[in-house]
């Protein structure tokens, strides 16, 4: 419990018992009481506060965490304390009245069950709103509990995901960059320069929740370059990229990668002219990426039912972290697969 918390619960118990307090002073007889009266008023409402925090703190507890037996058992002991207290105190503050301004005037004694019934029904009344309390305090405890165990649970998810798409988008880029030094030596040092420009954002930026969009952008504007250096002299790439991006728009790092990546791998050949487009636009928080890119006929089958890693994970990334607010379309009609993802990034 937070300091906050439980400060306002001291705030709070103290307003109640003082208001009490005060309705017991201030209504009946007040021209009669004695100093007495008033002392064993405040005995009377300090028995209350004692037995509800008993309750609240250290009895009902055992029945919320499991302990049913030990909670029985203390819970007939505080009640049996509570009644005896009640009736003692009761007791005395009829003598006390009696021994004061009605002294001598003869009234007969009050019977001990008109002392007994009001303070087991006071006590059953406290334990019932203690009890009520606890019960929504428990409530609310173990609601935030299952709360943070799902967050902490999808967190763990998110990060196993992250941690294989990685070293597949390396495990790639590292093969094409050998075919590219065995074929065009002279471009490998450019293209070694944009591999640790995006192994320092995947090692330092992509560990967090999120990151900001012109950051992924950039990411994949740089992937995009990398790619470029091995096209074939048949390819065609067409690649539109959002001109400015408004601050503090942050994205899930990794999560658009994937699909850009998959229109390389399997929509680029050297038999016949094949042609990339990667779109991405921006509508206020609304994303909208398109990838356009020749339907091969030997990847016509891994394109429509895609089983690869990366593809699989961001699907699965999209459903944890975007759920309900993004829509994902494929498509493999004629000779073109078509992916087509809006993302809203921000509630």
């Amino acid at each position: 419990m937070s300091t906050p918390r439980i400060s306002r619960s001291i705030v709070l118990q103290a307003t109640v018992w003082i208001g009490l307090w005060l309705l017991f002073v201030l209504t009946g007889d007040t021209a009669a009481r004695s100093f007495d009266s008033y002392l064993l008023i405040t005995l009377r409402v300090a028995g209350f506060a004692v037995y509800y925090n008993l309750l609240y703190y250290a009895v009902l507890p055992l029945y919320f965490s499991g302990r049913k037996r030990s909670f029985y058992g203390w819970a007939v002991l505080a009640f049996l304390v509570y009644v005896s207290f009640s009736v003692a105190t009761d007791w005395l503050l009829l003598e006390a009245v009696r021994g004061g301004a009605d002294a001598g005037a003869g009234e007969p004694a009050r019977p001990i069950g008109w002392m007994v019934v009001p303070a087991i029904f006071l006590g059953m009344t406290v334990f019932g709103v203690a009890a009520t309390f606890r019960g929504f305090t428990a409530f609310e405890e173990k609601k935030k509990a299952e709360e943070q165990a799902n967050r902490q649970r999808l967190e763990a998810e998110i990060a196993l995901l992250k941690s294989q798409i990685n070293p597949h988008f390396l495990l790639n880029t590292i093969n094409n960059l050998y075919v590219l030094s065995l074929t065009a030596p002279d471009r490998t040092p450019d293209a070694l320069l944009k591999l640790s420009e995006m192994v320092s954002y995947i090692l330092y930026e992509c560990a967090s929740r999120r990151v900001p969009l012109v950051r992924d952008l950039q990411f994949i504007q740089s992937y995009v370059d990398l790619q470029r250096l091995r096209l074939p002299p048949n390819a065609d790439l067409r690649v539109e990229l959002p001109a400015s991006v408004p601050e503090g728009l942050e994205i899930e790092p990794m999560i658009l990668v994937p699909f850009v990546e998959n229109a390389f791998k399997h929509g680029l050949t050297t038999r016949q002219p094949c042609t990339i487009e990667v779109r991405i636009r921006l509508e206020d928080k609304r994303l909208r990426l398109e990838v356009v890119n020749l339907l091969l006929p030997d990847s016509k089958q891994r394109q429509g039912n895609p089983s690869g890693i990366g593809m699989a994970n961001t699907r699965q990334r999209l459903d944890h972290s975007y759920a309900r607010r993004y829509d994902l379309q494929v498509d493999n009609g004629g000779d073109r697969h078509r992916v087509a993802l809006a993302l809203t990034l921000a509630e």
